[in-house]
């Protein structure tokens, strides 16, 4: 007579691996973090320096396009 899988050894195993506390979760460390108001003032200042950096270099290809292919209308 056969034994049923939740009888072997293999399911108990299984089942026991289940039950540890951290079994299967992963730790998502990179997702969470407490940022402090001198890390927000930080950020806040890194941002506002890329978008003026965004700003020139957006700036400078279109003024570059130009150069390429003109306005319809001509330069203004």
């Amino acid at each position: 007579m056969p034994t049923s899988y939740a009888d072997s050894a293999q399911a108990r195993e299984s089942d026991r691996r289940w039950d540890l506390p951290n079994f299967g979760k992963k730790q998502h460390v990179d997702l969470f973090h407490e940022y402090t108001a001198d890390n927000l003032a930080e950020r806040e200042a890194r941002r506002l320096k890329e978008r003026a950096s965004l700003k020139l270099r957006i700036g400078a290809a279109i003024a570059q396009m130009e150069l390429v292919c003109p306005p319809a209308g001509g330069i203004e």
